[in-house]
Order: structure tokens, then C-alpha cells, then sequence
């Protein structure tokens, strides 16, 4: 194969000017053999010897830098200004190159082999994460998952709910990003594990499934959103066949437009009625009557979308799922919210190692805001006036956000009126009414012994935060505490009770030390730290067996000590059967997903259906006469030099009209 040449725009001139010197070894002295001071160019001045090639040099001390800034995402051209501008050895471009080559050593056996050995450190320092990858018959990597342990453990305390979302894949490859995303006491988004995918079939959600619940303890959640895919559906009701399924409302109501654009558009009586059906809707009896009166006044009770969405309202409908909780959740907005925020880590040409370094960065970001919103609710008191007895009580233990939405709730006890209605059994039956404007009514039941109770809006089941209707019974009873049944943990101030301060010492202020797997974590990594040390040399690593042998004995004879390794994370889950010691994974090829075309996802957004594509398409505008049209400057009206050269092929045409007439008169007369 011929080998191509550098294209370069520029040739060497031949200078002949030399200087050589050598050493005398009689006098231990250098001197100069011969010199040459005849150019045959143009000398360099000395402020400008910085930009040839020879001098061109970039200190450690810059390299450093420039690779922090590079996994802080700051912007890289500020590295050489910080150095001292134009009149330093290196410059932007410089400091690239140094990047790539950075790349190219940690690539240098593969990328999906980097991200291997990346899994394998971050085990070794932490055994409690967890990270599995599935191979396909040729030993190609085709699925990534993993979960650091800090996920693992907050899902015990806030892994009722999860989004699962599959629309986003900034990578090189075009993967598929799945994050399963939670909400926190807080109410922020956390991440309970993530993956990449080389497709969206039935069979790789089975292996996703099956692995994340392996990590999570075999515990199932509570409840699950996603989007409308038939394969992620079927997925989770072989895997989570216990746990509520349920669409994501954003997607399915953005669909009216596309289907029913002549009676579904801004403003319109029917965009109006089908919100009110489906949002303010609190009986299933109720939203049934409803939908099939809005669908026989504007004519739609035949329209087969429709039908086909009313046949599986259960799983999409509010209503069908109030009495369960979601944490006030009706769409995968959050895991959409996650994507948008890794924006500012990762871009369409970002390696499978680099994400995954960047994911952890932004781990780290979504834990400092969690940590920052546990200063804002335990050390800042909320405002709260002198007679509001449930609201200084709810402050007391609620999160700064959540107590907002338990203020928001108190704030509508005022609208409403209550009186007490017969009930047969031990309970109290309140009805509580509007005093103005959209008549509701919703009935209390109580227990005045026990004080549990429920409402028919079942706000509390879904949200988990006392509703105003209860709200307003508790103040017509005058009960001035929160009952503890009404106050989830989940919501509470000290619900994360995971938190480390940091590697060397626990938060034992509130009982966390009591928790299983923060014991777990703490001892693991204390002991790899041990095992670092004692691994220089032979005495010390004969003094570690020693003391570990001699700590065995003791915890063997203290039999109230039972702490056991979880299988999942020792090992090396891969799905092959390669040995882990010899295993070499060979890059995953470029993702071909369902329904999605490359060019729409070059931005990293979300895809736009056709209506938003139209509606925001740029309208075209003349460069020449500066009108919106859909002609240029070529062939606008107003172009004189288009309309001479037309009347010049007019002539030109009737010229040559003409003279084949002359022709053809020619031939007959012939």
C-alpha cells in the first residue's frame, strides 16, 4: 500500500548556515570546528523563536494542568494564558495534542478493555461496587452496567420509585445511556446505577434488569415509569412482575398533537377538556364518565388511537395509580432531567472510558448538592407564624423542600369547609367542600383512637404529604402534632443515613453506624488501605497475615458477630466465560437503536417529533432583498443582472426558434 504524504502548504528552504563544535580532549575545552553564517532566508527575531517547532516545548506543570481542566470540564485554551500568553513554548493546539496522547495510552488496549480495567480499580478500592459486562459470541463488549456503592446504598432508603429512561446516547459510539434515577428527601434526582446498551430488544432489558436487581440485593421497587417501548415492557414484567409498571404521561400526551391536530391545538375547548379529564380527576367512575362524554360531543369515539389509549389507561391515567406511591411522579422528566444535566460532561465524541470517569464526576456533583441542601434543612430554621401548631411541628422534622410542599398544602386549608358525615364503622367520615370557586368535595375517614385516616384524593399514598383535606380535619379537631404513620422516613431530615464525612471516620451521631452496609463499605475500605501498605515488602505483608489471622480467632469466637460478603461483589460478572485474569474485550460496534436517526442526535437533545420540527424549522430570508421567500439571491425578482441574462436567453431562444424554422422550411422545400 502507497503511502500518502503530509499535506503541507509549505517546503524546507535548504539553509546551509551551521555552526559545529567539538571536544578537545587535551584541553577538556569545547571549541568550534567550522561556522556558516550565510541565510538564504529571512532570520526569526528572538520574540518570534517561540513558534518554531525546536523550541516548542510544554512544561510538566502545564501538562498537569491542562488535564485537570480536562476532567473539571473547564475550558482548555485558558491553560497557556495562565502560563504567560503568546511568548511560551506551547499554545492551544499543543495542549490538545497532549490530551489525545493521554487518550491513546489509556486506549491502548482497547477502549471497552480501559473500561474493564477502570472497573477493576475502582472494585479493588472499593469492593461494594458493582459493574457487569456482557460480550457477544466474538468477545465484542455489547452492555456495560455499573453502580458505585454510595448508589447501592441509598437505594435501600429511596429505592421505592425509579425512571428508566433509554433516550439519550452522547457517546462515540451511539450507545444507548440508561439511568435509573430516584428522587431523594430532598426531592433531587439521585442515581441508582446506569448502563450502556448496544440495542433496546426484549433480550438486553432482561440482562439489564436481571444484573440491576442483582446489585440492588434482589430488592424490587415500589413502582416504575418509563416511556411507551414494548420491549422495556415486557422486560419488566417478567423481572418485576410485583412492581407497578406505569408510561410516562409527557410522552404519551405530546402525542394529541401529532394525532389529533384538527381539535387538539393551543387553546382549543377539547386541549382544555381532555386536561381537566385527565389531571383533575380523582374517582376512576368519574374520569370513565368523562373521557366518554368528551369523546361523543367532538365526534371521536371511533378514532382508534383513542381507543387503543383508553384500553390501557391504567397504565398511564392518574387516577388508576393514586393509591400508590410515585413521589408525586406522572412522567420520566427526571431521568430527561439527568440527561440534560450529563450535557455538561459529555459530547457525541466522548469515549466509553471518558463517560464513564465523567459519570462519576457527576456523581460527584449530584452528591454536593444533596450535601447542600442537608446543611439548608438542618442548621436554617423555616419561617413559620406563632399559631400554625401542625406547620412549626412538620418544620421540625421535614426537608427544607418537602416541608415547602407540606406549606403549599397548609396554605389551602383556608378554601375549605368541613362537616361530619354518618359512617358505619369505626371510623369518622368528614365531608370537606370548597368555599369558593370550582366546586369539589372529598370525603375524610378517621380514627379518632388511632388517628389513621384517609382521603379520597389520596394524595398522601401518592406523594407520601399529608393532603389539605386531611389537614383540614386535623384543625377542626384541634390536633396540633403530625401523627408518626403520617410522616414517611423517606421525607425526613436524617433519611440518608449513608452519609460518610469522609474515608478515616463515620457520622455516629444519630445511630448511622448501626447500618449494615455503611459498616460493610467503611471496613472494606479500610482494609484494601492496609493491604496497599503491607504489600511493599515481605515483613510487612507477613505482619498483616498475622494480625488478620489473629483477628479471625476473635471474630470467630464472638458469636454474635454474623457479617457475610455478598457474592455479587467479589468476582468479575462478566457474561462470557473467558477467564477475567486473560479476558480482552474487543470494542463494541456502533449502536443501530430503533427510531432514531444519527443526524437527530448529533445536539445530544431529546428527539423532536414532526410537528415541533416544522413548527421551529428557520424560515428562509433573501440575502437581496431581504424579504422571507423561497427564493435566494440568484433568482430573486429584484436582481438586475438576472433579468438581463434572462432577456439575453429569450433572445437567444427566439434566435435559434427562428432559424430551425429556416431549416425545417429548407428540408421541405427540398
Amino acid at each position: 500500500m502507497k503511502r500518502t504524504g503530509k499535506n503541507c502548504s509549505t517546503v524546507k528552504c535548504g539553509c546551509k548556515a551551521s555552526m559545529r563544535i567539538k571536544l578537545d580532549r587535551w584541553s577538556n575545552k569545547w571549541k568550534v570546528s567550522s561556522f556558516q553564517d550565510s541565510h538564504n532566508h529571512k532570520p526569526v527575531t528572538p520574540e518570534r523563536r517561540m513558534k518554531m517547532k525546536s523550541n516548542r516545548v510544554m512544561p510538566k506543570a502545564a501538562k498537569i494542568l491542562t488535564e485537570t481542566f480536562h476532567e473539571e470540564n473547564l475550558p482548555i485554551a485558558k491553560v497557556p494564558s495562565i502560563f504567560g500568553g503568546p511568548h511560551i513554548g506551547f499554545n492551544n493546539r499543543d495542549c490538545y495534542n497532549h490530551l489525545r496522547n493521554v487518550r491513546h495510552r489509556q486506549l491502548d488496549g482497547g477502549d471497552a478493555q480501559s473500561v474493564l480495567t477502570y472497573f477493576r480499580k475502582k472494585q479493588a478500592e472499593n469492593p461494594q461496587f458493582f459493574y457487569a459486562i456482557q460480550c457477544d459470541e466474538n468477545g465484542r463488549a455489547a452492555n456495560f452496567f455499573w453502580v458505585d456503592a454510595r448508589s447501592r446504598m441509598a437505594y435501600n432508603y429511596f429505592g421505592d420509585v425509579v425512571t428508566f429512561d433509554t433516550t439519550y446516547r452522547t457517546n462515540k459510539y451511539d450507545m444507548p445511556f440508561a439511568p435509573f434515577t430516584g428522587v431523594n428527601h430532598h426531592l433531587q434526582s439521585i442515581q441508582f446505577g446506569c448502563a450502556l446498551l448496544q440495542d433496546e430488544t426484549e433480550v438486553t432489558f432482561l440482562w439489564l434488569f436481571e444484573t440491576w436487581l442483582e446489585a440492588m440485593g434482589g430488592r424490587h421497587p415500589v413502582s416504575i415509569i418509563t416511556d411507551q417501548d414494548l420491549a422495556m415492557k415486557g422486560a419488566i414484567a417478567k423481572i418485576f412482575p410485583n412492581t407497578r409498571h406505569r408510561l410516562c404521561l409527557w410522552h404519551i400526551k405530546k402525542k394529541f398533537a401529532e394525532k389529533l391536530s384538527h381539535v387538539y391545538f393551543k387553546k382549543s375547548k377539547f386541549k382544555i377538556q381532555m386536561k381537566k379529564c385527565i389531571r383533575s380527576t380523582y374517582k376512576i367512575e368519574e374520569f370513565e364518565e368523562k373521557w366518554k362524554e368528551l369523546m361523543k360531543e367532538c365526534e371521536l369515539a371511533n378514532d382508534d388511537w383513542l381507543n387503543s389509549l383508553y384500553d390501557i389507561r391504567s397504565s398511564w391515567v392518574p387516577v388508576y395509580n393514586r393509591g400508590i406511591f410515585f413521589a408525586g411522579m406522572n412522567t420520566t422528566g427526571r431521568s430527561e432531567g439527568i440527561n440534560s444535566f450529563f450535557d455538561g460532561f459529555v459530547t457525541p465524541t466522548t469515549n466509553l472510558r471518558e463517560f464513564v470517569v465523567k459519570y462519576e464526576q457527576a456523581l460527584k456533583r449530584i452528591m454536593d448538592r444533596e450535601s447542600d441542601e442537608d446543611f439548608e434543612s438542618e442548621h436554617k430554621y423555616r419561617i413559620v407564624n406563632e399559631g400554625e401548631f401542625l406547620l412549626k411541628h412538620a418544620a421540625k422534622f421535614y426537608t427544607r423542600n418537602v416541608f415547602n410542599k407540606f406549606k403549599d398544602e397548609w396554605s389551602k386549608v383556608t378554601l375549605y369547609k368541613v362537616e361530619e358525615i354518618p359512617c358505619d364503622d369505626e371510623y369518622h367520615a368528614y365531608l370537606v367542600k370548597t368555599k369558593l370557586g370550582e366546586h369539589e368535595e372529598f370525603v375524610v375517614k378517621l380514627n379518632l383512637q388511632t388517628y389513621k385516616g384517609m382521603c379520597e384524593c389520596q394524595n398522601f399514598e401518592f406523594v407520601g404529604i399529608l393532603c389539605r383535606h386531611l389537614l383540614k380535619v386535623f384543625v377542626r379537631l384541634d390536633i396540633d402534632t403530625l401523627p408518626d404513620h403520617f410522616i414517611l422516613p423517606r421525607w425526613r431530615q436524617e433519611a440518608n443515613k449513608f452519609r460518610i464525612m469522609d474515608f478515616k471516620s463515620l457520622v455516629t451521631n444519630d445511630g448511622k453506624e448501626e447500618s449494615e452496609a455503611l459498616r460493610l463499605s467503611h471496613m472494606c475500605h479500610q482494609a484494601t488501605k492496609l493491604a496497599c501498605i503491607a504489600a511493599s515488602s515481605n515483613e510487612a505483608y507477613t505482619t498483616f497475615i498475622e494480625a488478620l489471622n489473629e483477628l479471625s480467632k476473635k471474630l470467630s469466637d464472638n458469636s454474635t458477630q454474623h457479617a457475610t460478603i455478598p457474592s455479587s461483589t467479589t468476582g468479575d460478572p462478566c457474561s462470557t466465560n473467558i477467564d477475567s485474569s486473560q479476558l480482552l474485550l474487543l470494542d463494541p460496534n456502533i449502536s443501530q437503536t430503533k427510531g432514531r436517526k444519527k443526524d437527530n442526535i448529533s445536539g445530544s437533545k431529546r428527539l423532536k417529533s414532526g410537528i415541533e420540527l416544522a413548527q421551529n424549522k428557520k424560515k428562509r430570508k433573501c440575502a437581496l432583498c431581504k424579504k422571507i421567500a423561497q427564493h435566494d439571491k440568484r433568482n430573486c425578482p429584484s436582481n438586475l443582472k438576472r433579468r438581463k441574462n434572462e432577456s439575453t436567453n429569450l433572445c437567444n431562444e427566439e434566435s435559434e426558434d427562428l432559424c430551425q424554422d429556416m431549416e425545417s422550411d429548407d428540408q421541405e422545400y427540398c
